[in-house]
């Protein structure tokens, strides 16, 4: 997993901390809801990491509904609308 570099207000050790929860065995209800977080889209990433890292007590780990989210950071490689697109791909040629 890449790890954030640094995120103001946020030390590189709660970091490691934060990426180090395994989704096997933690708390669900202790856990933020992503439906719930709002970014301004407009604003540059530096931005949105903050505002994220301000709605949530992990950056690494949250839920979405019933279901635990563990993500992972990277400076350069595809966005995740590129990621979207080449999955929507994949599905469309299984039921081609």
């Amino acid at each position: 997993m890449c790890a954030m570099r640094t995120i103001p207000g946020i030390s590189a050790e709660k970091l490691e901390k934060m990426a180090s929860v395994d989704v096997r065995t933690v708390d669900i209800s202790t856990l933020t809801d992503l439906r719930d977080i709002e970014i301004d889209t407009k604003a540059p990433v530096s931005k949105k990491l903050e505002a994220f890292a301000a709605q949530t007590d992990n950056v690494y780990v949250n839920r979405i509904g019933d279901y635990v989210v563990k993500v992972r950071y990277q400076k350069t490689g595809p966005t995740i609308d590129e990621k979207m697109e080449e999955y929507i791909r994949r599905l469309a040629e299984v039921y081609i």
